[in-house]
């Protein structure tokens, strides 16, 4: 990027947070749900002793997955949109409506952010964990507010700076 394209310093950040961390960590997710299942699989069927807590394991791991997924999809624009009408909008129409879309959007993501800081927080006072494994439940909290929060700062990138990322 020459210096008169060059991104300001917050949105490179967010840049390489959700076009390059988010994914590494979303493919190291798949990664561990996949080993869980392999070791599982074997333990089970030539051992006859599963992986204690495998299914556990994995829905945490999924959802992890799912809330790192969530700014990736922000950014690529991949989240489902019904356009019936916007095919008869003028270009100008089309960029008020997307902007509104963008904000709403935003602001939605950011309230489900803050109620996720809310619920960790009280998730950590009470000491919660999983059943099986005790896995504390409050970092799938702190996951899900800052992956929402990223989503909601990605939602509201103009479209020509999401082109050049």
């Amino acid at each position: 990027m020459t210096a008169q394209t060059a991104l300001p310093k917050p949105l490179t950040g967010l840049r390489v947070l959700v076009a390059r961390i988010l994914p590494a960590v979303a493919a190291g997710l798949i990664l561990a749900m996949v080993a869980v299942t392999v070791v599982d699989v074997i333990g089970r069927y030539i051992f006859n002793a599963p992986l204690s807590g495998a299914f556990e394991l994995t829905q945490v791991l999924l959802a992890g997955l799912v809330m790192t997924g969530l700014p990736i999809t922000t950014l690529k624009g991949g989240h489902v949109e019904v356009d019936i009408l916007s095919g008869m909008w003028s270009p100008t129409t089309k960029r008020i409506v997307s902007a509104f879309g963008a904000g709403v959007t935003s602001l939605v993501l950011f309230a489900v952010s803050w109620t996720l800081v809310r619920h960790g927080t009280a998730l950590f006072g009470d000491g919660a964990t999983t059943v099986e494994l005790s896995l504390p439940l409050w970092p799938a909290a702190a996951l899900g507010a800052f992956t929402f929060a990223a989503s909601a700062f990605t939602a509201l990138l103009p479209s020509q700076l999401v082109r050049r990322f």
